[in-house]
């Protein structure tokens, strides 16, 4: 049920009459005629956690068209409340019933005593309550809500078996202006695809403007276009994915050797001083002209890293990188971090939770980075490809597998009840994780002998709700 502020207003206007129906109920010992909602309350039970805490407003329901005494942020999941003894509170009241209504059939009428014991778990349930004249009544719709899902499970569900079925193994998927735009590259050619959703793609796009040879895997959006580099010196940009123009560094004194994230409106990248063979970071407002600001780090990712930028908790910017090779080639298990691109902090230094990986993907979702895919220096897909950091990649562990098991349920009706059967995801690197509308997408990726080019889409159950904390 989503709340709306006119109706609140109304629904305030229409309460605020009703207890302004004193004015009816003049300073005399006469009867009050106002036999409106005030307040419901559940006792506490010692058996049953939190009935206490079931916070009851009246909301206005559409398809009722009347105001319901309602919890509209419902008891957690399982929460019982077959035996709750409920407090309600009126204006007045002389005499309250509580009875549900089928079909117009009234039953299990029940008169309130303020001791009583009553099963809430019903459909259809009402209070009529009198006033203290013994005339006026109020009749109200009463819904407890109770969640019918765990919130914190993760729904996990393959949405899509192949996007494309040509050749193709190198990958990139990048959410653009709400749309998943998702790069292919064969080694001769690039392809495009599209979706709103993950789940239906458009046709084929062959970019005929990328050179064959072009690392898909390095594309980074920055502003309002998209950027990529190739063989060090050409830096491509395009505006809508498809068309593309390249810009020429062969003079410059650096070669290009990965794109980096967008971050504090500037453009990032690693790049190689071709007078000392360093490897510095670089940036750009433009896209155009670089700065070379400093040299990376000693054991900083150079390729196959997860990058992230991100908003931190105390809402400040934050950069990201995870796994990957050094210069020399070398599998790091470094996660480094900083909050402006020149200082970095190496947390594996002071935690050795995640193995030397690389082709992973990290998103945050429910305030947590969530890591995915990686292989070892044989390009093993590695038993942690999925990881949980809760303290923004300072330490990793594997998810709790009572909520979050990276599997899809499939429920097959039979003559003797349902079958139910997992379908898992299968380990893998180099695919790519996005989150968009509460929901964490995983697209394409490989393992040693196969390209994926299947959809998952997960979401958090809590995540759904309308009401959240």
């Amino acid at each position: 049920m989503r709340f709306n502020p006119f109706k609140f207003i109304l629904l305030f206007s229409i309460v605020f009459t009703f207890a302004s129906c004193d004015w009816l109920d003049t300073i005399t010992d006469e009867p009050s005629t106002n036999p409106c909602f005030v307040s419901l309350k559940f006792a506490a039970n010692d058996t049953v956690e939190g009935l206490e805490d079931a916070k009851f407003t009246l909301e206005w329901d559409e398809t009722l068209n009347d105001s319901v005494i309602v919890n509209l942020d419902s008891l957690p999941y399982n929460t019982d409340v077959t035996r709750v003894i409920p407090t309600f509170t009126f204006y007045s009241s002389s005499a309250a019933t509580l009875y549900t209504d089928s079909m117009g059939v009234v039953k299990d009428t029940i008169t309130l005593t303020g001791t009583d014991t009553i099963n809430f778990d019903r459909s259809s349930m009402k209070i009529k309550n009198i006033a203290e004249d013994e005339v006026t009544e109020k009749t109200y719709p009463l819904k407890v809500n109770v969640h019918k899902v765990e919130p914190e499970l993760y729904q996990w569900n393959k949405v899509v078996n192949n996007i494309y079925t040509h050749a193709g193994s190198s990958q990139k998927a990048l959410l653009i202006n709400d749309s998943i735009y998702f790069f292919v590259n064969s080694g001769l050619n690039n392809s495009l695809y599209k979706s709103p959703d993950g789940r239906k793609w458009s046709d084929r796009v062959i970019l005929s403007e990328l050179p064959g040879s072009a690392e898909i895997r390095n594309i980074v959006k920055f502003k309002t276009k998209l950027y990529l580099v190739s063989e060090g010196t050409k830096l491509y940009s395009s505006a809508n994915g498809i068309n593309w123009t390249s810009a020429d560094f062969v003079t410059e004194d650096y070669i290009f050797v990965n794109m980096l994230y967008e971050f504090n409106s500037k453009l990032w990248a690693i790049v190689k001083v071709k007078s000392d063979n360093s490897y510095r970071f670089a940036t750009s407002v433009d896209g155009v002209t670089w700065i070379i600001i400093g040299k990376i780090p000693e054991n900083f990712p150079v390729g196959d890293y997860a990058a992230l930028s991100f908003a931190s908790r105390t809402n400040q910017p934050k950069m990201l990188i995870a796994g990957g090779v050094n210069a020399a080639g070398e599998l790091l298990n470094n996660i480094w971090s900083s909050e402006n691109g020149s200082y970095w902090v190496d947390f594996s230094r002071e935690n050795q939770t995640l193995g030397s990986l690389a082709g992973i993907s990290v998103v945050v979702y429910d305030d947590k980075l969530l890591l995915f895919g990686g292989a070892d220096e044989n390009r093993e897909v590695v038993d942690n490809f999925y990881m949980v950091s809760i303290d923004e990649g300072l330490s990793w562990s594997a998810p709790d597998t009572t909520y979050n098991q990276l599997q899809q349920l499939i429920i097959t009706p039979t003559a003797s009840g349902p079958d139910t059967a997992y379908v898992n995801y299968e380990p893998r690197y180099l695919q790519t994780a996005l989150v968009k509308d509460k929901e964490i997408i995983l697209i394409g990726g490989r393992d040693r002998s196969r390209v994926y080019t299947d959809v998952w889409t997960g979401r958090l159950n809590r995540l759904s709700f309308l009401i959240q904390d």
